[in-house]
């Protein structure tokens, strides 16, 4: 067998082997199946420190190693450790608190860092008291005191009529049930917490609630801007339409935000169907509910999202396409110059250049269901978009401004993004609209 080190508050007789067998019994339990996050975060801290490396698990190395974030990222401001790291120690005291689990070795994480610590059952007060794993999920208080003093108070007791025998044994079931009581409160609050709607989950519920597979549409339309068309008297500025051209291909940040959004509905079990916007008609739309990716590339977003707060819009004058407000009809705030060169954006030395993007979730009149629209104004407000709607801490921050789990009601968001060598930054909120 191989032996452990002693470091890192490891007990002498424990071993790599018996180590690496408890962390598979947890990675393979119910608690943690539903949590990539949290088994990745474990497997990695555990196996660190049997290679005699845990004086390298730091924050920042586990958010690049684990979490695939950039060796230059701001732990500031990117809090995807600290995060993953408290539903970690959430889960082991809910799994610890199992009955059946409180003879088995216990690996639990050093209050202040991310290094692991192992103890065996027995040791579990020390290891409670010294490594953050609770030896139950709730704290359970010393009964037998006060069942004693009760039996003592007993006028029946004082008489003799109830043996001692017969009062141990009531005391034994009664400290019993209460054990039975605490675990069950907590593997309640457990079921709770792992069950909690999240941001992210509320946004796409009513999608997710929405009978039979999800409809994806995505632009096929790769060589935008498109162009203006003729106005009504009741538009302010040109119309736009896409104008496809005879090479039909997907661009790469609207491919990125598609397996993006079909990971999350995967995940919680809806069927997705992908079709190009131009295969998709107006009787497939009214089938269920709809995601369409891509603004200007997509005919259906310009369209279905035209009656809106926020809708897309084209300054031909000005070489300029741009999020509308009806409410500030005359700004151009949010706009791409279509005259631009498109090989070489935001270089350096080059102008700093703002990609916008809109998400809309509408329940749309003319199909009858949910419909949801993600796109830029180019390819990066795409990319930035689809980071956006699939990053927990992201929707996070939505949450404050927006209520997400107001199905029947209309929600726009507006983004903005730095490109920088071609790669857009990090998404940030410039308004919401819900009505």
């Amino acid at each position: 067998m191989t032996e452990v080190d002693l470091q890192d508050g490891m007990t002498a007789d424990l071993t790599g082997e018996k180590i690496l067998a408890q962390l598979d019994l947890l990675t393979r339990d119910e608690v943690f199946r539903s949590s990539k996050r949290s088994i990745a975060f474990l497997k990695y801290v555990v196996k660190e420190t049997l290679n005699g490396s845990a004086d390298q698990i730091k924050e920042r190395t586990i958010g690049i190693e684990v979490f695939g974030r950039s060796s230059s990222y701001d732990t500031n401001l990117d809090h995807i450790v600290r995060t993953a790291a408290t539903e970690l120690r959430k889960r082991l005291a809910i799994y610890y608190g199992d009955e059946k689990h409180r003879s088995e070795l216990r690996i639990g994480l050093v209050p202040g860092s991310y290094i692991p610590r192992f103890a065996h059952a027995h040791q579990a007060s020390q290891a409670a008291a010294e490594a953050g794993v609770l030896a139950h999920p709730l704290p359970i208080p010393d009964w037998t005191q006060h069942i004693a003093v009760e039996s003592l108070a007993d006028p029946f007791h004082e008489a003799g009529i109830a043996s001692n025998r017969d009062a141990r044994r009531r005391n034994k079931w009664r400290l019993a049930f209460l054990l039975c009581a605490a675990i069950l409160v907590a593997g309640c609050l457990g079921y709770v917490w792992l069950h909690k709607e999240t941001p992210e989950y509320l946004f796409w519920k009513p999608v997710l609630d929405t009978p039979g597979p999800v409809l994806l549409a995505v632009g096929d339309v790769p060589n935008g801007p498109p162009t203006p068309v003729a106005t009504d008297e009741n538009q302010n500025s040109p119309a736009a339409i896409p104008q496809p051209d005879s090479f039909r291909s997907v661009p790469f940040a609207d491919a990125v935000t598609i397996a993006k959004v079909v990971g999350v509905l995967q995940s919680s079990g809806k069927k997705v169907l992908i079709r190009r916007e131009n295969s998709s008609s107006f009787s497939d739309l009214r089938e269920g509910s709809v995601v369409l990716v891509g603004d200007f590339n997509n005919e259906w977003s310009l369209r279905l999202t035209r009656q809106l707060r926020y809708t897309l819009a084209l300054d031909a004058e000005n070489h300029l396409i741009y999020i509308k407000d009806a409410k500030n009809p005359s700004s151009r705030a949010w706009s791409w110059g279509t005259n631009q060169p498109r090989d070489y954006v935001g270089g350096m030395g080059g102008p700093v250049l703002h990609d916008y993007a809109l998400i809309s979730r509408i329940r749309n009149s003319e199909t009858g269901h949910v419909l949801v629209v993600i796109g830029g104004l180019y390819t990066y407000g795409t990319q930035s978009a689809g980071e956006f709607l699939t990053d927990p801490q992201l929707m996070e921050s939505i949450a404050k401004t927006a209520r997400l789990g107001a199905g029947s009601q209309n929600l726009q968001i507006v983004l903005g993004t730095t490109v920088t060598d071609g790669t857009p930054g990090p998404p940030m909120i410039l308004a919401v609209s819900q009505e």
